[in-house]
């Protein structure tokens, strides 16, 4: 892979191909300074989180390129969300890399959880929790239909599908009864599908989650 794209470059990458400095390019220097302001929030997250001092954070990237890997991936996408729920989502996640309490086994499960957490947007989530609650919020594991998920679930009915098949095709939830026509009538989470929420949701004060500062200022 080449390296990585310097967006507060495409302006002047289009500028010299168009001959004009204005109109698209000036679009895409204010993408790029809506992307600087989307790392900032991304890193004062991490930093609330991790509750780390400069230099033990630094030698614990050094010494743990694993760690660096999980913290960089999360500023990455941190950067291109433009959700701040996602944002801080995967600021938990690097955050329990840098605390540097968590086993090998455990890196390895914070690993699934930032891909996950990649993968699915704030919408896909609040499916997530729709499946695995009941109404009044309390984690229910158990199953869910289509016609109850579409009551509680604030997206478009035809968008049902591919959201189950995303959180399907990510291990968190399967199907486990269809009707005469093979369609899928019933769907729970699976042992991961609750993992996930135990690990990232339900500790943040459910979903949306509560972001530090504002439990503070409350």
């Amino acid at each position: 892979m080449g390296s990585p794209v310097r967006w507060g470059d495409v302006p002047g990458w289009i500028s010299a191909v168009t001959g004009a400095a204005g109109g698209i390019a000036a679009a895409f220097r204010v993408l790029s300074k809506r992307q600087e302001a989307q790392a900032g929030a991304f890193f004062t997250m991490l930093d609330e989180l991790a509750d780390l001092d400069s230099q033990n954070l630094r030698h614990l990237i050094e010494d743990n390129p694993v760690v660096a890997e999980i913290v960089g991936r999360a500023a990455e996408e941190a950067v291109r969300t433009a959700s701040d729920d996602k944002r801080y989502l995967l600021a938990q996640v690097a955050a329990a890399a840098l605390r540097g309490d968590a086993t090998p086994g455990q890196i390895q499960a914070l690993r699934y959880l930032e891909r996950t957490v990649i993968a699915l947007d704030p919408v896909d989530l609040t499916l997530l929790v729709v499946i695995g609650t009941t109404e009044d919020g309390k984690w229910a594991q158990g199953p869910a239909t289509p016609p109850e998920m579409q009551s509680r679930w604030p997206s478009a009915p035809d968008l049902l599908d591919p959201a189950l098949g995303l959180l399907e095709q990510q291990g968190l939830i399967g199907s486990i009864n269809y009707d005469e026509n093979g369609i899928v009538k019933i769907w729970m989470l699976r042992p991961y599908g609750q993992q996930f929420p135990e690990h990232l949701l339900t500790d943040l004060g459910g979903w949306p989650p509560h972001l530090q500062h504002e439990s503070r200022s409350g």
